[in-house]
């Protein structure tokens, strides 16, 4: 079965993805890895330790470098496999977390963690875009089988695409023509691909190979009597203005109109850079709104920098988190659990694993909208008029 735009079988499955997801689990914290990390799980398990109900993880066969267990790529990758690995069996099996989001490269495109084969559009052969439909559908299924009788849900999402294609800073890339001129004359050498316009294409063909995939596997699923949704698709892309206001494509408005997905993934770091942040980001969200033609967004990333005699990264974050919720956001995801360094100190645990001010926050929010019930939240935020779209 081939998927179309306006799949009746896709709408049928993703029609209650916009109802409201209660409490806490729609606030989450992202563990990619930090200086103290050992491990996926114990991340997820510090999360719940905190009250929080969503996790946002690291899922490719980049796993054992990610946190910080060895530096060999995982041999033989594929999703499905890699799920049933010990530590990530047991984060992903945490029974206080409800929503996992996983970020997430298949071992079809990626199996040697440096060739990003999803970018390149000549990979997409009918053999191997067959063979990235197939590790989704597998992985859909058995995720299905092994959580029917619980409440959770995953996410898959990716990192950034924006990022992914204009050489790891799409905003320079807009907004700085020597950047620009550097990524471009170096792509082939660094990519495999003639230019970031064919790379592209090749990720509109990824992301919808990977829809099929999750199409076919909640078929095989739904066919199992395993009903109910479980498993959704979150492409992620990073710049809303800066690109396409200097006429250059954008995952935005060059991709996502023409790919399939049951929410799409806003990691923020525009907006955040903005004058005003939360205005930016409500203007933004209602930008994506009308471009996507949904609402079902999750903002994938936000957070802010610690620095020290400083708590402006709490103060930020709970403006931001307390603007996205009120616009109405599906989640909204903090950038993260620990320190990376000393320079990427955005962690809610520093360097030695020691809880900071961000932690005590964000403790104290799980503890308020825990105790509220299912639908509370007590996060501040000051509700505005979202414009309809077009």
């Amino acid at each position: 079965m081939r998927l179309v735009a306006g799949s009746a079988i896709w709408a049928a499955f993703a029609g209650a993805v916009c109802a409201q997801t209660p409490g806490a689990a729609r606030l989450g914290i992202y563990h990619w890895a930090g200086a103290p990390a050992h491990s996926m799980a114990q991340g997820v398990t510090a999360i719940a330790d905190l009250g929080g109900h969503m996790a946002r993880l690291a899922f490719s066969a980049r796993y054992y470098r990610d946190y910080n267990i060895a530096q060999n790529c995982y041999p033989n990758f594929t999703l499905a496999a890699a799920a049933q690995e010990p530590d990530i069996r047991q984060a992903f099996d945490d029974p206080s977390i409800d929503v996992v989001m996983l970020t997430t490269y298949d071992g079809t495109t990626f199996g040697d963690c440096q060739t990003p084969n999803f970018l390149n559009p000549a990979f997409f052969t009918s053999a191997n875009t067959a063979a990235v439909a197939q590790e989704y559908n597998d992985f859909t299924l058995y995720l299905y089988r092994t959580y029917q009788h619980t409440n959770k849900r995953f996410i898959i999402s990716n990192w950034e695409s924006d990022n992914a294609v204009y050489c790891g800073q799409a905003y320079s890339y807009a907004v700085d023509p020597s950047f620009r001129q550097t990524c471009r004359s170096q792509y082939q050498a660094n990519y495999g691909i003639a230019s970031p316009e064919d790379a592209m294409q090749g990720l509109k063909l990824w992301f919808n190979a990977r829809a099929q995939g999750i199409v076919d596997g909640r078929q095989r699923a739904l066919a199992e009597g395993l009903g109910g949704k479980r498993v959704y698709l979150a492409p992620e892309f990073n710049i809303v203005r800066a690109l396409h206001d200097n006429g250059l494509p954008s995952v935005l408005y060059d991709v996502l109109p023409f790919a399939m997905f049951d929410y799409v993934s806003y990691s923020a770091w525009e907006s955040l850079n903005a004058a005003d942040p939360p205005a930016a980001l409500w203007a933004d969200l209602n930008t994506i709104q009308d471009v996507v033609g949904s609402n079902a967004i999750i903002v994938g990333e936000s957070g802010y920098l610690r620095r020290p005699g400083s708590t402006e990264d709490v103060t930020e974050s709970s403006r931001i988190i307390s603007t996205a919720l009120a616009w109405g956001v599906a989640y909204v995801v903090q950038w993260q659990l620990y320190d990376t360094d000393s320079q990427e100190t955005f962690g809610l645990y520093d360097l030695a694993g020691n809880p900071t001010p961000l932690h005590d926050w964000f403790q104290l929010q799980f503890e308020q909208i825990n105790a509220v019930g299912p639908s509370g939240s007590t996060i501040p935020a000051t509700p505005r008029t979202r414009s309809q779209p077009n």
